[in-house]
């Protein structure tokens, strides 16, 4: 294993990815970095500094979702495709989300105040409105990584631990989560920069190259042991199969995701995580994709995953259609007018990296 790197800096400027226009002009760049990997670990294209240490935040609650099926926790807890889902998710706090994270915890014998995760409003407008709209109380359950949270409690139930204090670092919940990305991406974390996520468990900083390694292999089953290699067939199929689960019905995740499951290369399973991480894995080409915008908007975030999905044949003729919003957003004014577009920069006219 490789050891991880103890600054979070780069030492090289990255690539322009993405570029906002308003009428004739560029008003605003987004410069990032890309790693994509083969489920051998061979880097097969970069873009920008991919060896500079990041947070993933939520971009690899897949991996951390490993565990809830090794353990043996999802079969003995009968976990569903829905609720697998959701251990994966950012989800909206919609009516659909809600049912099925406050049906998961009723089933275990625990309610929202057993999560560790603090209470948020929705991440998608139009849910968040309406939840302002209906007056309705926050809880922890709303929290967009209750799904996650939850699998961790149903983790520690199973195995006997302490459901209180699981989301701190010495935890056992997060020693194994720890171990498995060291597992996942060929690296040791014991140094690795980090801190605290917005869901309030510890968040460990690695490169992008090591985290697209990691999604590889998620990409790649049959390279993996027997264990892991089942773990990550159903974690793939519960999400293919719920991709409502993964985020909302107008989020970038859950559109794009819906989108590629009969596409030619398909199915493109996304994950955003905060501060302009994206993660994906794409099990038809066998490649694993992670990138970081440098400001941390996610509007250049998800239009460089889709520029990426793109240029690796993900996209057909049909699907870049449904998907125009999401690969070329609109910028408008007040009065709803087009004034411009959120696009992809010319980076992959050339490997820059």
């Amino acid at each position: 294993m490789a050891n991880s790197a103890h600054i979070m800096k780069s030492n090289q400027q990255n690539p322009v990815l993405v570029e906002v226009t308003r009428g004739d002009g560029v008003e605003s760049r987004h410069r990032g970095a890309i790693a994509i990997v083969d489920g051998a670990g061979k880097i097969v294209e970069k873009w920008g500094d991919i060896e500079a240490p990041v947070l993933p935040r939520s971009a690899i609650k897949s991996m951390q979702a490993l565990a809830l099926i090794e353990t043996g926790t999802a079969d003995h807890f009968d976990v569903s495709d829905q609720e697998l889902a959701l251990a994966c998710s950012s989800h909206s706090s919609g009516p659909e989300h809600m049912a099925v994270v406050e049906g998961w915890l009723k089933r275990l014998g625990l309610s929202d105040m057993d999560l560790e995760c603090g209470s948020t409003g929705s991440n998608e407008k139009v849910v968040h409105e309406e939840l302002i709209r209906s007056n309705t109380k926050l809880t922890r359950a709303h929290n967009n990584c209750s799904g996650k949270h939850t699998g961790f409690l149903a983790t520690t139930l199973h195995m006997g631990e302490p459901t209180k204090g699981y989301i701190s670092a010495d935890h056992p919940v997060q020693r194994r989560i720890l171990g498995t990305l060291e597992e996942m991406a060929d690296m040791d974390l014991t140094n690795a920069p980090r801190g605290c996520d917005g869901c309030g468990i510890p968040v460990i900083a690695l490169p992008l190259d090591a985290m697209a390694r990691g999604f590889a292999k998620m990409a790649t089953p049959d390279t993996l042991p027997t264990v892991r290699a089942a773990a990550v067939r159903r974690i793939t199929a519960a999400i293919g199969a719920q991709p409502l689960m993964v985020a909302g019905h107008r989020r970038f995740d859950t559109i794009v995701i819906e989108a590629t499951q009969n596409g030619p290369n398909g199915p493109a399973l996304v994950k955003t995580g905060a501060e302009g991480v994206y993660g994906a894995f794409l099990p038809g080409l066998g490649l694993g994709v992670a990138l970081k915008i440098d400001d941390g908007a996610t509007r250049a975030s998800e239009v460089a995953m889709a520029a990426v999905l793109g240029h690796l044949g993900i996209f057909d003729e049909a699907i870049s259609a449904v998907l125009k919003s999401q690969i070329e957003p609109v910028v408008t004014n007040a009065m709803g007018e087009a004034c411009g577009v959120v696009q992809a920069a010319k980076f992959l006219d050339g490997n820059a990296g």
